[in-house]
């Protein structure tokens, strides 16, 4: 499904949808949902799906897709989730970076966070 995603993520930018942007589906996240142990095995599963089609997928998946991906899927199976926007602290060069955590633990984007001033 993540490949899947993957394409329609493209295709909602090439169209020029505000549906191509995280921020935007992330306004759709309950709040008030409850961290199960099954919910914390789906988004394990998650991850290592954006993982696998990361690693084997003939584009690009750069961070900011890959939370995209996962922030649509976990919306999909009501997993509370916190998502991050990042520029790195760097004098040399301003790089941007988002990830995804679901109670404390990385979903995508695995980064060092003191590396990064949030936006």
């Amino acid at each position: 499904m993540v490949f899947w995603l993957a394409i329609y993520r493209n295709l909602l930018l090439a169209i020029k949808s505000r549906k191509a942007f995280t921020e935007q589906i992330c306004k759709n996240q309950d709040t008030k949902v409850i961290l199960t142990a099954e919910k914390t095995v789906i988004a394990k599963d998650i991850a290592l799906a954006i993982y696998i089609v990361n690693k084997y997928i003939l584009w690009k998946n750069v961070c900011r897709h890959q939370s995209w991906q996962a922030v649509y899927l976990l919306l999909q199976y009501q997993i509370p989730f916190d998502y991050f926007v990042g520029i790195e602290k760097n004098k040399y060069k301003k790089e941007g970076h988002s990830w995804v955590k679901v109670n404390g633990k990385f979903i995508c984007g695995n980064c060092n966070e003191k590396n990064y001033f949030l936006v």
